[in-house]
């Protein structure tokens, strides 16, 4: 279903202004003449309230990351430095300037008229036709960033746009926009040379912004949206950056609960170029729904951002281990049973998935699921109990039912002891006979679906492999086209994708 853009017509002196703002137009104002505004560092010196009265003697000391409410008490920002100007401080728009090396405005539409005409560009593509239509000539813009997110059903929009056209009014444009369903605030900062400090300060301050009154846009422009930038360990340089990560991106269509080994950043895309959405300290459990090549895609308090792989691993946090140490399972509990049964080996071996399989706190499904293996992951078993083997997943003891582990190498690659034979029988993969099943999905683990199917069946797809395309996930509910792989299917009548449309 097509989007519906929003536009909307300012009634005051400074609408020529946002509009450019938002779309790049116009011609560049005379060369800059004051002090360029410092880059923020990511370590607040000094915080001091903004007032319409701000010395403008250029001798002042220069401090960084200033805090300005609106006078009515409903917005924040943190400007870039003391240098920046309230040149206008109303609830339709408030406006901040750097001379005229930079400019970031705040507009809020409240009403159903504005609501009707705001501009707001809800789709890389839908951007890049806005900019096609002002200019004409090649190569006049770079969509330098673009993402979009739902957070308790206000949908937030943030693109970074360059332009290089010799008729413009500035270089860099950075919009941050917030839209719930009766009133929007878009945030806008535009930078008049190609200066990156400039820019990187205005991107931080746009992303500041905090809606004070107003107790869902709050939440959502909490610290998971816009938290400031802190200090982390994630130092590791790579060179794989975030559109090519994207790429290799996969959807589980299940959770697994993994923990933070260190303070770590949790970023817009899966790559260090991404901008930073919050900051998780140290051992803190987090919900892993898919991943990349490098990145875990995580969900947190309802927002999608990514963390990288070396910073999340299967484990307990210390708040977990405090509970589980006071709250033994009971003894008449199915795991208080079958823990009086507890044997270690005393050294490991390893076994193989079977199926996909849950990964217990303690050996029972009266034990809450920490994570999840796919069919064919090794699993290092160190002991078990009458039903359950005791298994070391990333350095935590943790169980897995023993009907879902099995001594075959085999299903490693993929298949069953069965499979295999049945394999070399056939001289290949047991034929489905169906290149493609549509339908509506009705249950999923890390790699299946199961499909209700347009024909009144019921498939289980194996799309572990398939390359797959939805804009939202697969989960319950969403409707989706498969295409099979007809020379393949396994004994049980599972089916196996070449690719997963989701619609």
């Amino acid at each position: 279903m097509r989007k519906k853009t929003v536009r909307v017509a300012l009634g005051f002196a400074m609408s020529a202004v946002i509009i450019a703002n938002m779309t790049g137009c116009g011609q560049r104002p005379p060369a800059q003449t004051e002090t360029q505004a410092q880059t923020e560092t990511e370590r607040v010196t000094e915080k001091t309230p903004v007032t319409e009265k701000t010395s403008e003697s250029e001798t002042q000391k220069l401090i960084t990351s200033v805090d300005y409410t609106s006078k009515d008490g409903s917005v924040k920002i943190t400007l870039p430095d003391n240098t920046w100007k309230v040149t206008q401080d109303a609830d339709e728009m408030r406006v901040f300037q750097s001379g005229n090396a930079a400019i970031i405005n705040i507009v809020h539409a409240n009403t159903e008229t504005a609501m009707n005409n705001l501009s707001v560009m809800k789709s890389e593509d839908e951007l890049k036709a806005s900019l096609d239509r002002q200019y004409n000539t090649e190569n006049a813009y770079e969509v330098s960033e673009f993402t979009s997110t739902v957070v308790n059903g206000v949908s937030i929009y943030r693109y970074v746009i360059k332009y290089n056209a010799q008729a413009r009014m500035w270089a860099w444009s950075v919009t941050n926009a917030i839209v719930a369903a009766d009133q929007a605030y878009v945030i806008t900062g535009t930078v008049t040379d190609d200066n990156n400090t400039l820019l990187d300060s205005v991107k931080k301050a746009v992303e500041s912004f905090k809606v004070l009154k107003d107790e869902n846009l709050k939440n959502v422009t909490g610290e998971i949206i816009t938290g400031t930038p802190q200090q982390t360990s994630e130092t590791v340089n790579t060179a794989t950056q975030s559109g090519q990560e994207i790429t290799t991106l996969k959807d589980y269509g299940t959770t697994a609960m993994l923990v933070t080994t260190d303070t770590v950043n949790v970023r817009a895309q899966p790559g260090t170029d991404a901008g930073i959405l919050t900051t998780l300290s140290g051992n803190v459990q987090v919900a892993v729904i898919g991943e990349t090549a490098n990145w875990f895609k995580v969900n947190i308090n309802g927002n999608t951002g990514f963390i990288r792989k070396d910073f999340l691993v299967y484990g307990k946090t210390a708040a977990t281990e405090a509970t589980e140490t006071t709250a033994t399972p009971a003894v008449g509990s199915e795991s208080g049973a079958e823990l009086n049964t507890a044997t270690n080996y005393g050294a490991a071996t390893t076994l193989y998935a079977s199926g996909n399989a849950n990964i217990r706190s303690a050996p029972g499904t009266d034990s809450s699921v920490v994570g999840s293996v796919a069919a064919g992951t090794a699993v290092t078993v160190v002991g078990e109990t009458d039903n359950w083997f005791i298994v070391n997943i990333g350095g935590a003891t943790s169980y897995i039912s023993k009907g879902l582990l099995t001594t075959d190498a085999s299903i490693a690659n993929g298949q069953t002891a069965d499979q295999t034979a049945q394999q070399t029988q056939n001289g290949g993969g047991t034929p489905s006979g169906k290149t493609s099943v549509s339908g509506t999905v009705v249950g999923t683990t890390v790699d299946t679906l199961t499909i209700q199917g347009d024909d009144g069946n019921t498939y289980t797809v194996y799309y572990g492999d398939a390359n797959t395309t939805s804009a939202d996930g697969l989960y319950d509910g969403v409707y989706v086209s498969i295409a099979l792989d007809a020379g393949q299917a396994a004994s049980d009548g599972t089916l196996y994708a070449t690719n997963v449309t989701g619609y």
